[in-house]
């Protein structure tokens, strides 16, 4: 049955709905209930359609994949939960604080501390946020410049990271993209996945910036305001309107080695994932492409090993070593250990609510159901050139992630839609072709820059609250970086990488546009006492 234009109508209301009440999980149910509608045998008018819906909530989570991908974020949540409470990557990064002797190098400590982090944005920003505050105090660094950086590090290095809570499930959203496109191999969403990583060119270049910004010492905007309130108060010996003092304490009072703890622990998880996707890609594939030359073999080797399977053994090793060392080290106690594991898979419930629904309306618009992407593509290969459709779907994702403040489910909703939509309009260039992997790298980048812009943005709250900053004054001064981050990325990242140019060229010469603007409209605070010395 074709259902034309009517195949757009359950991602519409998912859509609409989430703008219209800023809320996600229930838009996306009425949007799966509507797809059910549309699809249940019209013997029962109210029937029918509440059977269709459960058989497709029910399918949509007994996948093997999804089930892995749920258990993983479990596991990578719990390992984040233990990290909290026992103290490690405080005592990591408060132990680097104390390295700092100027300014510039107290930013530049935030901004690495924030890439650090990089296996979760919550525990990032809170980690981050909360021990680095007495630190901009010391140097005279307002609260909305800590938030910036914080918060401009949180989501684009969790985002782009493999070992991270974002990892499973973008790679299953395009799993679902690719499969309404009819691409069923189990590894191809792993294969996108990565080679989508250079296409994001907006949590790219807005780590670049936040480099600049750091290392320059120069700010633009609101934010020049309120880094030369923050240096007059520090002059006149006021520090910040919070005293951070009880941060320093905290940190010194744990174990001298705890450290170790925090970075151990992620290493050797990171290091299982390698071994088992190599040694599932080894078993996949067999002896017979081993004449291939080595960088070919072993890029074969990865793009082959089962994914899911590496990032839960990965997860599970890393929750376990994090536990342990904790443990031995005297980080916490037993019932801090259940509590810290409970906390931080808890955390992950509510991603893990709007991950089930949107696999629940991705399987609805694949081609043996309502077909969405196929009647998209009929209907925009008439008249939309394709090599618009990443700057399109950039801006799209980035309107509907300011106007519901959640990323997770801007991607839920776009990407498997996005991702067959490229495909099915750009045939011949395929899932690795320029256009399919610079849609799908839009997607998230246009969901990250519209967090970072919504005043209702969970991370945006999490951010301001955790560096003490007011959080209206965080969302007015972190905008206008994040606008002239996005349309940049338009227009040197999106429509160039369509039009076949490298994206790496196109990340050289964002970066290159960038230090620009900064160099031209960005000026440090005034100095009215003796200068800084560069850090």
């Amino acid at each position: 049955m074709d259902f034309g234009f009517d195949s757009l109508m359950p991602p519409l209301v998912a859509i609409c709905l989430a703008i219209a009440t800023q809320r996600v999980v229930l838009p996306l149910a009425l949007g799966v209930f509507c797809g059910a509608v549309m699809l249940a045998p019209h013997d029962s008018i109210l029937l029918s359609p509440l059977l269709y819906f459960r058989y497709t909530m029910q399918d949509s989570i007994m996948s093997t994949s999804h089930l892995q991908a749920l258990l993983f974020s479990l596991l990578l949540g719990a390992m984040v939960g233990v990290l909290e409470i026992g103290g490690g990557m405080r005592s990591l990064i408060g132990g680097l604080a104390k390295t700092i002797r100027s300014r510039r190098g107290a930013q530049t400590l935030v901004a690495t501390s924030g890439l650090a982090v990089f296996f979760d944005d919550y525990a990032n920003t809170l980690l981050v946020g909360g021990t680095m505050r007495s630190t901009a105090d010391r140097y005279g660094m307002s609260r909305s410049k800590l938030a910036y950086l914080v918060d401009s590090t949180a989501a684009p290095v969790a985002g782009l990271s493999i070992i991270s809570t974002w990892a499973a499930t973008e790679i299953s959203y395009m799993s679902d993209g690719l499969m309404a496109a009819g691409i069923t191999d189990r590894a191809a969403g792993f294969e996108l996945f990565i080679r989508s990583i250079p296409y994001r060119f907006y949590p790219l270049l807005a780590l670049v910036m936040v480099f600049i910004i750091a290392r320059t010492g120069r700010d633009f905007g609101p934010m020049r305001s309120a880094e030369q309130e923050a240096m007059d108060r520090h002059l006149d010996g006021g520090g910040s309107a919070e005293n951070g003092s009880g941060d320093d304490e905290a940190v010194s009072s744990l174990p001298r080695y705890l450290w170790l703890a925090a970075i151990i622990p992620v290493l050797l998880c990171i290091a299982v994932v390698g071994v088992v996707l190599m040694i599932t890609g080894y078993l996949s594939l067999g002896p017979q492409n081993a004449g291939l030359p080595t960088w070919k073999y072993l890029g074969l080797v990865f793009s082959n090993g089962d994914s899911y399977r590496a990032l839960i053994a990965g997860g599970a090793i890393g929750w376990a070593a994090t536990s342990l060392m904790h443990l031995g080290m005297g980080g916490c106690r037993p019932v801090d250990l259940f509590w810290g594991t409970y906390r931080g898979a808890k955390q992950m419930m509510p991603a893990m609510v709007i991950l089930w629904f949107a696999w629940a309306l991705s399987a609805l618009t694949e081609p043996d159901r309502l077909n969405t992407s196929g009647y998209l593509a009929a209907v925009l290969s008439n008249g939309l050139d394709v090599r618009l459709l990443p700057a399109i779907v950039f801006v799209i994702a980035g309107l509907t992630a300011f106007s519901t403040g959640t990323s997770w489910g801007t991607m839920g909703i776009l990407t498997p839609l996005s991702v067959s939509l490229a495909i099915t309009m750009d045939p011949s260039g395929g899932p690795g072709g320029a256009i399919c992997l610079a849609t799908c790298g839009s997607v998230l980048a246009g969901a990250i820059f519209g967090d970072h812009c919504s005043p209702i943005s969970d991370t945006t709250v999490l951010s301001s609250r955790a560096s003490g900053c007011d959080h209206v004054r965080h969302v007015r001064t972190q905008m206008p970086y994040a606008i002239i981050v996005a349309a940049v990325c338009i227009a040197v990242g999106c429509v160039p990488a369509a039009l076949g140019v490298s994206p790496w060229i196109s990340l050289l010469a964002g970066s290159v546009v960038l230090v620009a603007i900064v160099r031209w409209v960005g000026k440090e605070p005034v100095l009215h006492e003796e200068n800084e010395s560069p850090g």
